[in-house]
């Protein structure tokens, strides 16, 4: 949506409203940083793990900084967060209804691409009716099937292979159009 695209552009209101770095925070994430740097990747400390198990530790080192060792750790913070790139994400169930009603457009527009080509492959020429106008769907597969069924009737009773009019059968066309007359349709 509108409101979504502009709060994730904008940083919403989280960034707008930023609080004054914490020299807490800093503190406990160097000292997370520096316990992690001997971990190997499935031994690291979690954040609440690191601060529950060195508690009473870190309240004893913290209240022993001075105010402008503070006052750096809080100024670290604000490095990063200036170095830090805000990024723009999309939103996965608008891009999936997008991505969705693209591909359902792009088959019917294939679809109907191969009926008018089968139809005029089938009729030989195009009309200026087909040329001007659209035809509906089942419209081109009701013609196609009838021009299907007159070029069946045409070769039959061209080659004498059957004195009676054969309805086409679409569902077992090999077993009863292919192997009974073998007659087959090529294209």
């Amino acid at each position: 949506s509108l409101k979504w695209t502009h709060a994730q552009l904008n940083g919403g209101r989280l960034t707008r409203q930023r609080r004054k770095a914490s020299a807490w925070n800093a503190f406990v994430r160097a000292k997370l940083n520096r316990a992690n740097e001997t971990r190997g990747p499935g031994e690291r400390y979690r954040l609440p793990a690191y601060i529950s198990a060195h508690y009473a530790e870190l309240q004893q080192t913290y209240a022993r900084l001075s105010e402008s060792e503070k006052k750096k750790l809080r100024l670290g913070i604000d490095d990063l967060r200036a170095m830090r790139v805000n990024i723009v994400r999309s939103n996965p169930k608008a891009l999936l209804k997008d991505v969705n009603s693209t591909f359902n457009t792009m088959e019917k527009e294939v679809f109907i691409s191969e009926a008018t080509c089968s139809w005029v492959c089938i009729i030989g020429e195009e009309s200026s009716r087909s040329a001007t106008q659209r035809l509906p769907l089942s419209k081109l597969v009701s013609l196609c099937r009838k021009n299907i069924q007159d070029g069946l009737d045409n070769i039959l009773q061209k080659n004498r292979l059957a004195s009676k009019k054969i309805k086409m059968n679409y569902e077992n066309y090999e077993k009863n159009i292919v192997e009974v007359y073998a007659v087959a349709i090529n294209g």
